[in-house]
C-alpha cells in the first residue's frame, strides 16, 4: 500500500502552491517531492487531504505561536484570540456547581455552548457545571499541545451539533522520542497569582508503532479582590447592609405625605466603629445602618492545583490495519472564598416581644456570619477520557480508508461549601430570647462577639454539591475515491456515531429545600441522553482548479429527565432531530490565490441542565431601575446589590437553529508574505439564554410591571423568578483579517503576524415583540479585537514582541436607559516581550514579561467598584514576569 492512498489523489490540487499557503499560516513544511507528501486530516473536513487551506477558514496556532503569547494555560491563549470577540468565562469565586473552577471559549460572542471543542478531532468531555455542554479549556495541559486549529465557521454537518459558531481542535504531540522536561514560573505585580508549571514528556518509537507519555503539574495561588479593586477610592461604594454588626429594618408605624408607610433601619453604631471591615452609616439617609465591606476578604481567583496525564499510542497490526489509542486524566483542586454568609435566603425576624428588641416592632434582620469565618469552597474536579480504535485500508475498488472507534469519557465534580447558615436554626435560636444581637444590654465587645459566634455556630452548615457526567461513544467511518480523470475527481466519506450520556447533579437536601443561606442548591438534575448521527461528505475536483465540498448530517437526541416541583417528581422526555447541510466552494485562479466560500446550517439541542434542573436559589447582581428611579437608598441602589433569584430548567425549550456564511480569499503575495481576508455572517435562531435579573427588571420597567418580579410592601424586590428561554434570534457579521511576513537578513530572521476581527453588527432580539438591539460597539461588545506578533531569530537567540488590542466601547445606550453610571471604555493595548536562548546542552531558556507597561484594565462604571472590570476580556493582574526552562535528552 502506498503511503498516500487513492483518496488523497482526489483532492490533491496545485501541490506546491498548497504547501506555500500552509507554510505561511501554520509553519508546517512539506518536502518538495510529491511522493513524500503525507495526507492529513484538516479541521473542517473528515476527508484527509494535502492542501491545508480548504473552503472553510481555519486559524492555526502552532506550539511556537503559543509560546510567543507568554500565557500559562490553553484557556488564556484562546481567550486572547481575536475570534473570541467578547471574552470568555474564567473561573472566579462566588459561583456554584463547580463553575468557579472552570474556563471556556466563546467564539463570536454566541456563548460557550455554541463552540465545539475537540481534542485530536474528537469531542472533549464536558463539565458537570454545564451539564456536559461546555468543555473546560483550563484542564488541558499546555505541555501536550502541538497546535490549535480554530475553524471559524459553523460545522454541525461535519462534527455534529454545538458547532454553531465554530470549532476549536486541539492537536496533541505524538510520535515523540526521548525525554523532555519543562518548567515555568510567573509572578504578577499584584499580590498573589504566582503560577508554577512542571511537565515531563517521554516517547518510544519502534518499527511497529510508538507510544508517548506526558505528565504536567500546575499550581497557581489565589488573588484577593482587595489587591485588584481600588477600595480606598472615595467613590468606592460596594458595601452591604448584611453586616457582621446586624441591621434591623422595620415599619415605624408612621406614614409620609403620600400615605406610604415609613420604614427605618436600626443598628448599634458604636459596635460598627469597633468591628473590622464595617463602616458606620449613621449620617443622613443611611441613618441607623452599618455597612460591611465584603470585598476586603474575598478571593477573585482561587488557589488551584492540577495534575494531568496523557498517553498516545499506535501499533501496526498488519500492513493495512493499525490500532491506536489515547488515555488522559486531569485531577484538580480549587480553593475559592467569598465573604461570610449573609443570612438572606430566608430573612430572620426579631420579634416585637423579644426582650432585646429596642424598637418594639418586628424587625427584619440583615445579618452576616463573619464571626465563624468566610465562605470557603473546595472544588474537586476529575476529568478522564479513554479512546481505542482501528484505522485501516482495504484494497477494494479504488481503495477504502476506514476506522472504527470506541470512547469513554467523563467528568466528576465534588464541591464543599463551608460556613453556610441554616436559616431555620437562626430563627429558632433568636426566638429563644437568649441573643442580644444589638448589644442593648451593654456587654463588652468580646462578650457580644462570643455570643454572636455561638449563634452562628449553632446554625453552621456545610453545603455539598456533586456532579457527574459520562459519555460512551461508538463511531466509524469509511472513505473512498469514486471517480478520477484528468479534469474531475470525486471522493466520498460516510460515517455514523452513537453516544450514550448520563448526567446527574445533586446538592445536599437542606440547600435543595431552600433553608440554607450563602450557597446555591436545588438545581438537581437526573437525566440521560442518547445521540445518534449519520453523515456523509463529498469532495469534487473540477476543471479550472475548482473544488466543491458537500456535507450532510442527520442527528437525533433522545433525552429524559426528572423534574421536581410543586406536583412532585415528573419524568419528562424530549426528542430533537435535524438534517443539517454544508456546502463549500474553493477556486485557485492562480497558484498563489485561493478564493473560497462556505454555507452551512447548524442546530443545538437543549442540554440536560437547561431542560431538567429543578428550581434553585441564587443571588444575582442587578440595579433595580424601577424602585430607584423614584426612591433613594444608596446601598440598595448600588450596582453590586444582589437580589434573591429563583432559577430553574424549562422542559418546553426548543432546539436552537443557525446558519453561517463565509466568504474570503487567501493570497500568497510572495513566498514570504501571505494575506487572508474573510467575511462571516451568522444567524442564530431560538438561542437558549439564561434570563438575568437585570433583563427581568428591564422588561418590568419597559412594560410597567412583571409577574416575575415580586416586591414587598416598601416596593423593594423580595425575589425574582427566572430561567431559560428561547430568544427570538441573534444575528452577527463581520470581517477577519490575517497577514504573515517573513524577512531574512544578515542580522537574523524576522517574522511578523497580524490578525484582526471586526464585528459589523451583533443584533439580539428577545422575542418577536421586543426591539432589536445592535450590541456591536456597546459596553462589553468591542467591535475590534486583534493581535500583533513580531519575532526575531538569530543563531541561538530569539526575541518576540506581542500586542493584544481590544477596541473601545460606548456606554451611551445604557445611559439612555437610565443607567447613568455606565461609562465609555477606551481602546486597550497590552504589550508583552520575551527573549530566549538555545544552549549547547539541547535546551532553552526563556524570560519575559506580560503587560510590560502595566496597563490597567478599563472599568464599567464612572466610580470605583467591586469587580467592576470584565475579567473575561481584560487582564487584571498587571505586569507579570515569567521564566521558562526546557531540557531534552
Amino acid at each position: 500500500m502506498s503511503s498516500v492512498s487513492l483518496t488523497a489523489k482526489a483532492i490533491r490540487r496545485s501541490l506546491l502552491a498548497a504547501a506555500a499557503t500552509s507554510v505561511a499560516f501554520s509553519g508546517v513544511t512539506f518536502a518538495e517531492e510529491e511522493q513524500k507528501v503525507e495526507r492529513i486530516e484538516v479541521t473542517g473536513s473528515r476527508i484527509k487531504q494535502v492542501d491545508m487551506e480548504t473552503s472553510s477558514p481555519v486559524t492555526v496556532l502552532s506550539a511556537a505561536d503559543i509560546a510567543l503569547t507568554g500565557e500559562k494555560t490553553v484557556a488564556d491563549v484562546l481567550n486572547n484570540s481575536s475570534i473570541n470577540a467578547f471574552g470568555s468565562w474564567r473561573g472566579m469565586s462566588g459561583y456554584g456547581s463547580g463553575a468557579s473552577a472552570t474556563s471556556s471559549i466563546n467564539m463570536r460572542g454566541l456563548g460557550s455552548q455554541a463552540t465545539l471543542v475537540l481534542l485530536d478531532g474528537r469531542r472533549m468531555p464536558g463539565t458537570s457545571s454545564s451539564s456536559g455542554a461546555t468543555a473546560d479549556t483550563s484542564q488541558i495541559p499546555i505541555a501536550i499541545v502541538e497546535r490549535i486549529e480554530i475553524l471559524r465557521d459553523g460545522a454541525s454537518a461535519v462534527y455534529g451539533s454545538d458547532a454553531v459558531a465554530g470549532v476549536i481542535n486541539i492537536i496533541t504531540k505524538k510520535e515523540f522520542e526521548g525525554l523532555q522536561f519543562d518548567y515555568s514560573t510567573e509572578q504578577p505585580s499584584v499580590e498573589g497569582g504566582d503560577a508554577t508549571r512542571f511537565s515531563i514528556a517521554t516517547g518510544f518509537n519502534t518499527d511497529s508503532g510508538n507510544v508517548t507519555f506526558t505528565y504536567e503539574y500546575y499550581d497557581t495561588k489565589a488573588v484577593m479582590d482587595r489587591d485588584i479593586w481600588n477600595m480606598d477610592d472615595p467613590t468606592y461604594g460596594d458595601y452591604s447592609s448584611f453586616s457582621s454588626v446586624p441591621n434591623g429594618y422595620y415599619d415605624t408605624g408612621e406614614v409620609d405625605e403620600d400615605g406610604k408607610a415609613i420604614y427605618a433601619f436600626y443598628s448599634n453604631s458604636e459596635m460598627c466603629e469597633e468591628t473590622e471591615n464595617v463602616s458606620n452609616g449613621t449620617d443622613g439617609e443611611n441613618n441607623g445602618r452599618c455597612f460591611y465591606s465584603y470585598g476586603e476578604v474575598t478571593k477573585l481567583f482561587g488557589d488551584m492545583t492540577r495534575n494531568s496525564f496523557m498517553t498516545n499510542f499506535n501499533y501496526e497490526i498488519t500492513d493495512d490495519i493499525q490500532f491506536r489509542g489515547r488515555g488522559s486524566a486531569s485531577l484538580s483542586e480549587t480553593h475559592t472564598r467569598y465573604a461570610g454568609t449573609p443570612v438572606s435566603t430566608n430573612y430572620p425576624v426579631l420579634r416585637a416581644d423579644n426582650q432585646y428588641n429596642p424598637t418594639g416592632k418586628d424587625m427584619t434582620l440583615y445579618m452576616r456570619s463573619v464571626q465563624i469565618g468566610e465562605r470557603d469552597t473546595l472544588t474537586e474536579t476529575n476529568n478522564y477520557d479513554i479512546l481505542g480504535g482501528f484505522v485501516g485500508f482495504s484494497d477494494v475498488g479504488n481503495g477504502i480508508d476506514w476506522e472504527l472507534n470506541a470512547q469513554y469519557s467523563g467528568s466528576t465534580t465534588n464541591s464543599f461549601n463551608y460556613n453556610l447558615i441554616n436559616d431555620n436554626i437562626i430563627q429558632s435560636e433568636l426566638d429563644t430570647g437568649n441573643y442580644d444581637v444589638f448589644n442593648t444590654s451593654g456587654m463588652s465587645y468580646a462578650e457580644w462577639d462570643q455570643q454572636m459566634t455561638a449563634l452562628y455556630s449553632a446554625a453552621n452548615h456545610t453545603g455539598v454539591y456533586q456532579g457527574k457526567f459520562d459519555s460512551t461513544q461508538i463511531d466509524g467511518l469509511a472513505s473512498t475515491l469514486l471517480m478520477e480523470s484528468d479534469n474531475f475527481s470525486l471522493a466520498m466519506l460516510v460515517g455514523a456515531e452513537y453516544e450514550m450520556i448520563n448526567f446527574k447533579q445533586t446538592s445536599d437536601p437542606e440547600s435543595a429545600a431552600g433553608i440554607i443561606s450563602g450557597g446555591s442548591g436545588g438545581d438537581d438534575v437526573d437525566a440521560t441522553r442518547d445521540r445518534t448521527a449519520a453523515y456523509t461528505e463529498i469532495q469534487m475536483g473540477l476543471p479550472a482548479n475548482f473544488d466543491v465540498s458537500l456535507a450532510v448530517r442527520y442527528e437525533r437526541y433522545d433525552q429524559e429527565g426528572t423534574l421536581t416541583g410543586a406536583e412532585g417528581q415528573v419524568v419528562n422526555s424530549s426528542t430533537f432531530d435535524a438534517v443539517v447541510p454544508k456546502l463549500g466552494v474553493s477556486w485557485r485562479p492562480v497558484d498563489s490565490l485561493l478564493v473560497r466560500a462556505s454555507y452551512g446550517d447548524s442546530f443545538r439541542a437543549p442540554n440536560m441542565g437547561e431542560m431538567f434542573s429543578s428550581q434553585s436559589l441564587s443571588f444575582e447582581r442587578a440595579y433595580d431601575s424601577v424602585w430607584c428611579e423614584s426612591n433613594t437608598d444608596e446601598n440598595y441602589c448600588a450596582t453590586g446589590n444582589q437580589h434573591k433569584t429563583w432559577f430553574g430548567g424549562n422542559p418546553n425549550l426548543e432546539a436552537e437553529e443557525g446558519n453561517s456564511l463565509t466568504l474570503g480569499a487567501v493570497w500568497n503575495v510572495t513566498d514570504a508574505w501571505s494575506v487572508e481576508l474573510s467575511y462571516y455572517d451568522i444567524t442564530y435562531d431560538n438561542k437558549i439564554e439564561a434570563v438575568s435579573a437585570d433583563d427581568v427588571i428591564r422588561e418590568e420597567n419597559l412594560n410597567g410591571g412583571s409577574e416575575f418580579v415580586h416586591r414587598g410592601a416598601d416596593g423593594k424586590i423580595e425575589y425574582i423568578e427566572s430561567g431559560y428561554i428561547n430568544m427570538s434570534s441573534v444575528k452577527t457579521n463581520g470581517f477577519d483579517f490575517a497577514t504573515s511576513y517573513n524577512l531574512e537578513t544578515n542580522y537574523g530572521d524576522f517574522n511578523f503576524k497580524v490578525d484582526m476581527s471586526h464585528v459589523l453588527k451583533f443584533e439580539e432580539q428577545a422575542n418577536a415583540e421586543s426591539e432589536v438591539v445592535d450590541n456591536a460597539g456597546l459596553q462589553d461588545y468591542p467591535q475590534w479585537r486583534g493581535n500583533l506578533a513580531a519575532a526575531w531569530y538569530y543563531n541561538d537567540f530569539n526575541a518576540a514582541w506581542t500586542t493584544v488590542y481590544i477596541g473601545s466601547q460606548s456606554g451611551q445606550y445604557w445611559r439612555d436607559l437610565g443607567y447613568s453610571y455606565i461609562t465609555d471604555t477606551p481602546d486597550y493595548f497590552k504589550h508583552n516581550f520575551q527573549v530566549g536562548y538555545t544552549h549547547d546542552w539541547n535546551g532553552t531558556i526563556t524570560v519575559g514579561v506580560n503587560n510590560l507597561f502595566d496597563k490597567e484594565a478599563p472599568t464599567w462604571y464612572n466610580f470605583a467598584g467591586y469587580r467592576d472590570v470584565n475579567t473575561g476580556l481584560y487582564d487584571v493582574l498587571g505586569r507579570t514576569f515569567y521564566l521558562r526552562l526546557n531540557q531534552k535528552f
